[in-house]
């Protein structure tokens, strides 16, 4: 019985294959292009979801800001304002919104 070496093998083996770098950008991309299209739908859903809530929503706050008047009108956009402020200001902070950085100096 003859017994090989296989890292002998290894080293009198001709040379690796290199990577085919036209085939791997290709599925590269087309798998970028995917995600981005899954994004898109989702981000698209969330949308209409918005949009479709806020219409059903709507009719009921206009009345509850009609009941409690003018004066309490204003502090309902000052206290939606706020919580669309600390929405994307939470999202910043936990890198869930990508928004520009602010640098000081």
């Amino acid at each position: 019985m003859d017994k090989t070496d296989p890292l002998a093998d290894f080293f009198a083996a001709e040379t690796v294959p290199s990577s085919d770098r036209a085939f791997r950008t290709g599925v590269m991309e087309r798998v970028a292009r995917r995600r981005l299209r899954i994004e898109l739908v989702l981000r698209l859903v969330a949308g209409c979801l918005l949009v479709l809530g806020l219409a059903l929503v709507s009719p009921a706050l206009q009345i509850i800001a009609g009941t409690l008047g003018q004066e309490m009108s204003a502090a309902l956009q000052i206290i939606a304002i706020v919580g669309g402020v600390a929405f994307l200001g939470h999202g910043w902070l936990t890198r869930t919104i990508n928004l520009p950085r602010l640098r000081m100096f």
